[in-house]
């Protein structure tokens, strides 16, 4: 993986939201109570793009999904629990939702690494292009997150990407080089401050 979001230094240092999913993390104890299944941080709270909205969205590498539910049968008491069997674009998915104080919490399998899954492809993505935007382009961003836009819709909009699939827009970014990505951020910048 690129960037470990397996530690949760950053949130434990970061933006109050961040210190507060760092403090109901710790408390879950969803990293040592899931090892076995490789979990690691995704979505908003890592990148300075989260809301008051963020929840707490955890990939897993997941082979056996019924070994899967029994250890996060632990959260069976948290408000909200349920779990689930989908598909997500084509790949066998469990997904275990419950709430645990302000935040919704989502713990998602599939049996692939975590570095495969969209999820955590997606974060990475959008970590890269946050590096490299302007602080106005953090704010636009944030600000359409606030007014209900999800976040690779949100990415694709700023930075102008074309096609019917936001997600598969952002997740085509990965192939691109530092420096072709470094223009594309440069372009959506200069634009978003007209």
């Amino acid at each position: 993986m690129t960037r470990a979001w397996t530690d949760l230094e950053g949130l434990r240092t970061g933006a109050p939201r961040q210190r507060r999913a760092y403090a109901v993390l710790r408390s879950l104890a969803i990293f040592e109570r899931l090892g076995e299944f490789q979990p690691a941080l995704a979505g908003t709270l890592p990148l300075p793009i989260h809301t008051e909205a963020s929840d707490l969205d955890v990939l897993c590498e997941v082979h056996e999904p019924a070994a899967f539910v029994a250890a996060c049968s632990a959260y069976a008491t948290q408000p909200g629990f349920m779990t689930e069997q989908v598909l997500v674009r084509g790949v066998p998915s469990t997904i275990v939702r419950f709430a645990a104080e302000e935040f919704a919490v989502e713990l998602f399998g599939q049996p692939q690494p975590v570095a495969l899954q969209h999820g955590w492809r997606h974060l990475q993505v959008e970590a890269r292009v946050l590096a490299l935007a302007s602080a106005g382009a953090v704010a636009t961003i944030t600000q359409w997150k606030r007014e209900g836009l999800k976040t690779e819709p949100a990415f694709a909009r700023w930075l102008q990407l074309t096609g019917d699939d936001p997600y598969l827009a952002v997740l085509a970014l990965e192939e691109l080089g530092d420096e072709a990505l470094r223009r594309l951020v440069r372009r959506a910048d200069a634009t978003d401050r007209k």
